[in-house]
């Protein structure tokens, strides 16, 4: 990727675990770069397909975690599967969920009818990140799946990035075990790497591709939905992929850094005399 096509970006993605943050530990080079982008008028906007915690309890760990943004600057799986239903299926009103409360609330703000009963039936099932997840939340999301109901996976994540000793099985593992179960995979899956979420980016601040990036630790995610929506995808390798996996990816990403603050390095010597 040339200096002159990253000298174009005038907003940044920022994919949040395993690029901004590894569980509780927010990187080093992460506000020294949040401050370099606001000296060079670089904008960003954080996207994350993790919604085991709503919008607000999202922007309460950044806070905590010293990162200060407004609500505009999130952009959640949830938000994307929300556009989805309202563009797509707009006679849904009641929904089974299975996620988390923070998810569930913010599907409620949006205007939906969230429901649990095992004798009301939903117009859908959304299946998000859940971290409380019970076998009696399975079987009830499996029976409405298997009744051919409208059925939405927020993400396709197979496990969340930690800093802990772990592994901790994300929406796309939850999926493998509902498909499993039903012989139905999900109808749509909103969240990256579907390029939905740049799409409503660039629509709310009137920005053309080529003057976004995608800034993300995962290939299958990140990267893709960086090619698939046509802006520079920028690989960290502070997450998931390894060097090695970079290198043997197909199609590359444009550029691959070691962390935050290489990419500033770049960044700052694609625009010199700001």
């Amino acid at each position: 990727m040339t200096l002159e096509r990253l000298r174009a970006v005038r907003h940044l993605a920022l994919d949040m675990d395993g690029t901004i943050h590894l569980g509780e530990r927010l990187f080093p080079e992460t506000l020294p770069f949040l401050e370099l982008l606001d000296e060079l008028g670089i904008g960003f906007t954080f996207l994350t397909n993790n919604n085991s915690k709503g919008r607000e309890e999202h922007l309460h760990k950044l806070k905590k975690l010293g990162v200060r943004v407004g609500s505009n600057q999130l952009l959640i799986s949830t938000d994307a599967a929300i556009a989805h239903l309202q563009a797509s299926m707009p006679g849904v009103a009641r929904l089974h969920v299975l996620g988390s409360p923070g998810l569930r609330r913010d599907f409620r703000a949006a205007g939906y009818q969230v429901i649990d009963g095992p004798d009301e039936p939903p117009d859908a099932v959304i299946i998000g990140y859940d971290t409380a997840l019970t076998y009696e939340k399975l079987e009830r999301a499996a029976r409405w799946i298997s009744a051919g109901l409208p059925y939405l996976a927020t993400h396709p994540d197979r496990v969340c990035p930690t800093d802990g000793d772990t592994v901790l099985p994300d929406c796309g593992a939850i999926c493998a075990l509902l498909e499993a179960a039903t012989e139905r995979a999900p109808d749509a899956i909103p969240g990256k790497p579907s390029p939905a979420m740049l799409a409503s980016l660039c629509e709310r601040d009137s920005l053309a591709p080529d003057q976004v990036a995608m800034v993300g630790d995962r290939l299958y995610t990140d990267m893709r939905m960086a090619r698939e929506f046509g802006c520079p995808a920028i690989l960290t390798l502070t997450g998931e992929t390894t060097r090695e996996r970079a290198a043997a990816a197909s199609p590359r990403p444009d550029i691959v850094v070691a962390n935050l603050a290489e990419l500033g390095a770049l960044l700052r010597q694609a625009n010199p005399t700001k």
